[in-house]
């Protein structure tokens, strides 16, 4: 039998429906497998199923709603103990039965320390009106603890031997003293609350996940990714990537499909594998950074997203074909589908970013195209970060009409400016998923 492998990333700033798709994913191919494979505990992935029930899917596979599927998080995902906990129980609420046994971990993922969550916070409040966008969880914090401290980071496997405590102990002491350095007057709860942390209860949580769940060795997380098929779920989008993106307003992950073909590489999976990349039909962005369609009055129905305490309000905006153009040479894709069309049916005429005036030379070219940046260059991805402020997009007005037709001339249009074929397209109101030209 041949297996198949499906690569959902994102092609913009996150939000594109990831989740939606996973799950719609899931239900058509009949993949017992979600795969996590970038980011953190950050992700925001909304699945609302046909019985009504709804569910913010943040560290579980969001093919979970669908009995006997099962959460592989892999090294490369970062475990934020407490709130898997807590998104478990809020999941098995809505009728998913020990979502916990359905879920395995590798020993080698890092796990997010309540340390690192504060610290994170405390520099963010430190920044005033520089701050990055982060989520104030940590993400970026205990990605550099594992490039930088090695094995003195704290990883699942750490979870489940006899020195937990003696290691926890250790990493709070390293964070209470870079807390110093960003020490002001407004976060300074927030280092009270990283003076008085509570090990001994951490300790005691984390090995509570470890008995509801299985950790399993790299060998075993190979061998289930050779014999499988799977839906390998990112997080985040591919304009957020930390060598890709709009640095430092970006997560330090990689957000392309890169560490999913590195997994299936490494199980010497001999199956299909699809990537397929979303967009919406109109732009988002959370969080601090540039946004050269931001369209802030963009009439459209409110969504899941909001405003939150760390990011701020969910922006809103244009199609950005420049950028999606730019997203697809770096993050490659062989299905590409636009999500949310029927967000803006109600509009007279849908206004499309078709390319960039005013654009510096050192990133973009003549014809206003992104060029792509060196190798682990983040001083010229700050810089272009910042020329990015001075562009004026030139746009095109294209009609959308609610029908399959109206769908389908509407995504021709966007694939002509985009060079690419989208294949297919999805509305928010009944969850459709509409494959075109089929």
């Amino acid at each position: 039998m041949t297996r198949t492998a499906y690569i959902v990333i994102g092609l913009g700033y996150g939000d594109e429906g990831k989740g939606s798709w996973t799950d719609h994913l899931v239900r058509k191919t009949g993949a017992r497998y979600v795969v996590r494979f970038n980011g953190g505990a950050q992700a925001a992935h909304h699945v609302v199923t046909g019985d009504g029930r709804q569910h913010c899917f943040s560290q579980l596979g969001s093919g979970m709603f669908v009995p006997g599927v099962h959460t592989l998080l892999s090294r490369f995902m970062l475990v934020e103990p407490s709130s898997l906990l807590t998104e478990a129980s809020v999941l098995e609420s809505k009728g998913v039965e020990r979502p916990l046994e359905h879920v395995l971990i590798s020993g080698s993922a890092p796990v997010i320390t309540p340390f690192n969550r504060l610290l994170n916070q405390i520099q963010e409040v430190a920044r005033c009106g520089a701050k990055h966008g982060s989520c104030g969880l940590g993400i970026g914090l205990t990605q550099k603890d594992v490039e930088t401290l090695g094995e003195e980071a704290l990883y699942m496997r750490d979870v489940q031997r006899s020195h937990l405590r003696e290691k926890l102990d250790h990493l709070w002491r390293l964070k209470l003293n870079e807390s110093r350095q960003y020490a002001t007057a407004d976060n300074a709860e927030l280092r009270e609350k990283l003076k008085t942390v509570d090990i001994d209860h951490y300790v005691g949580m984390f090995r509570r996940l470890v008995q509801s769940c299985r950790v399993v060795s790299e060998g075993e997380f190979r061998a289930i990714l050779a014999d499988n098929d799977m839906v390998f779920e990112g997080a985040q989008g591919v304009m957020l990537d930390q060598r890709f993106g709009t640095f430092p307003h970006c997560t330090r992950s990689n957000c392309t499909s890169e560490n999913a073909l590195l997994l299936l590489s490494e199980a010497q999976f001999s199956g299909t594998v699809e990537r397929v990349g979303l967009l919406r039909a109109y732009a988002t962005r959370h969080g601090d950074g540039p946004f050269v369609t931001e369209a802030p009055f963009l009439s459209v129905d409110p969504c899941h997203n909001s405003t939150n305490q760390w990011q701020g309000r969910f922006r809103l905006g244009w199609f950005d074909a420049p950028a999606a153009r730019y997203a697809l040479r770096v993050g490659g894709v062989d299905t590409l589908a636009i999500t949310n069309l029927d967000r803006l049916v109600h509009l007279p005429k849908v206004k499309v970013a078709t390319r960039y005036h005013g654009g510096d030379e050192r990133f973009f070219d003549a014809s206003g195209e992104f060029r792509l940046p060196p190798d682990s260059e983040l001083s010229w991805l700050a810089a272009r970060t910042e020329a990015m402020k001075a562009i004026s997009p030139a746009f095109a007005h294209l009609q959308l009409s609610s029908d399959s037709g109206g769908y389908q001339r509407f995504c021709e249009a966007l694939a002509d400016q985009l060079g690419h074929p989208i294949a297919a397209c999805s509305t928010t109101a009944s969850d459709r998923k509409l494959y075109l030209g089929t």
